[in-house]
């Protein structure tokens, strides 16, 4: 399409000698017919000399429109598409319209071309803007898996221009260790297509870290075209920022246990301090002494109580699994609540339990985890619900057993429900809590390779859901409760 112009107003004529000559001949045989024809003398010869001078015509004008449609296919082959124009109607004549059609409509398509050209440049343009963007390195290798084109990062990355690394073959161009050779060989052994894969380049203080996806798509016929796209993001900076943000965490983690452990040690501390001041100071009477002295003796014994807690919910017993039967710890802590320590908040509790097979978990640990879990619900009922009440369930889930206690108390604040298992993390007021409990229940719960969490789903309270694994007696090898 290049060069090729067309001038639709610019048409092919034939030489005026041409013309002059059959309008001529024209000229003579008509009047030398209508002569004939007037004398009477010969017609059948009139109409023969006619007929003749018709044909010397048509062969003139004929040969005309042969060399019209000649020079408008030579101009037409050197680039210049043109319409011709004949003299008539004549066979030829046609011929020339028909040219005439077939150059309109080759236009048209060339035209078309022309506009799908520039847009498929444009699309182009476009689509390699965007792979030089792209904040990754990218290189596009062909079936013998060598570079075919690449963006500006790669050619950064490498130290090549894009002449040097379309040359070079990939293993050669990247420099894996074993196992991101044996990665990349697998993955065009099966044309297995890779996603963040992380790898590594270079050697020495070169090392670097990269994550690397590979996609493949269909080879071009001829050889060596191009039948994947590799992408290499550098994940460096990544890590060590990752890294910077676990220690982070850690040393937020460790200052919020600090503080929470102070607190919780500086109040019983300070009642200890304050009574023995006064035994120091003297004066006081039996009575007042033996007063002191006990009151001495109960805060040392909270202080060790949160110590003994800490402790529970820092160790990670790694001992053979123990097995019970929920059920019947459920009603050993239910009996104990209601006879000692839950009598006080006067809130009945109700109990629908199925039959389980024994879990794993020792009746002890899991003790301490139903006592935390429905003294809270106690708590949350007494004084606040018209009819307060505490429900405790089970049931049995696949190879799971589920224990829910379920109070239709205030419930728990949105927001509220990720945090409440944070050590010393509490809702509630004054001495009341040291907020380890839920904490020290969830790392149990874990440690038997179930689960706690707070139903967030749950409205009119709030509903704790235990997941404990059944035992598996093969698994147990025998072990006993």
């Amino acid at each position: 399409m290049e060069g090729l112009n067309r001038a639709p107003d610019e048409r092919v004529r034939a030489p005026s000698w041409a013309i002059a000559a059959a309008a001529a001949l024209g000229a003579v045989a008509f009047l030398w017919a209508g002569w004939k024809a007037v004398s009477g003398s010969d017609a059948m010869l009139g109409e023969f000399a006619f007929a003749i001078a018709a044909g010397v015509a048509g062969f003139f004008v004929g040969r005309r429109d042969v060399t019209v449609i000649h020079r408008a296919i030579r101009r037409a082959l050197e680039g210049h598409l043109e319409p011709a124009q004949a003299l008539g109607r004549w066979r030829h004549g046609r011929a020339v319209a028909d040219y005439n059609t077939l150059a309109r409509r080759l236009s048209s398509l060339l035209d078309e071309m022309e506009r799908s050209q520039l847009w498929t440049i444009a699309e182009r343009n476009r689509v390699d803007a965007i792979l030089q963007s792209l904040p990754c390195v990218m290189l596009v290798v062909d079936d013998d898996l060598f570079v075919a084109s690449s963006n500006d990062r790669a050619e950064g990355l490498f130290g090549r221009g894009g002449t040097e690394l379309r040359a070079s073959n990939l293993f050669d161009l990247l420099e894996l260790d074993d196992e991101g050779r044996e990665l990349l060989r697998e993955a065009f052994l099966y044309e297995q297509p890779l996603s963040n894969r992380e790898i590594v380049l270079g050697s020495g203080e070169s090392r670097r870290h990269f994550t690397m996806s590979v996609t493949f798509f269909k080879c071009a016929l001829e050889a060596g075209g191009p039948c994947s796209v590799i992408m290499l993001q550098d994940v460096d900076d990544y890590r060590r920022l990752q890294q910077i943000t676990y220690q982070s965490e850690k040393f937020v983690a460790m200052g919020r246990l600090a503080g929470g452990v102070a607190h919780e040690l500086n109040t019983p501390l300070g009642t200890i301090l304050g009574y023995a001041q006064l035994l120091n100071a003297g004066g006081a009477s039996e009575a007042k002494r033996a007063q002191y002295g006990q009151a001495i003796y109960s805060e040392a014994k909270r202080c060790a109580q949160i110590i003994d807690n800490l402790l529970a919910y820092a160790r990670r017993d790694r001992c053979v699994p123990e097995t019970c039967d929920i059920n019947a710890v459920i009603g050993i802590v239910i009996d104990t609540i209601c006879n000692c320590r839950g009598n006080r908040y006067n809130v009945p509790i109700d109990v629908d339990l199925c039959e389980c097979p024994p879990v794993l978990g020792g009746s002890g640990q899991l003790d301490i985890v139903l006592v935390n879990i429905v003294m809270n619900a106690l708590q949350a009922t007494s004084g606040s619900a018209r009819e307060p009440r505490v429900l405790v369930a089970s049931r049995v889930e696949g190879a799971s057993a589920i224990v829910t206690v379920t109070d239709n108390g205030p419930g728990i604040a949105a927001g509220l429900h990720n945090r409440i298992f944070e050590p010393f993390f509490t809702t509630k007021g004054g001495n009341k809590g040291t907020g380890l409990g839920l904490a020290i229940s969830q790392s149990i719960a874990v440690s038997v390779g179930g689960a706690l969490h707070c139903d967030t789903t749950f409205r009119g309270g709030a509903r704790f859901v235990l997941k404990l694994p059944l035992a598996q007696e093969s698994s147990l090898g025998g072990t006993g409760t």
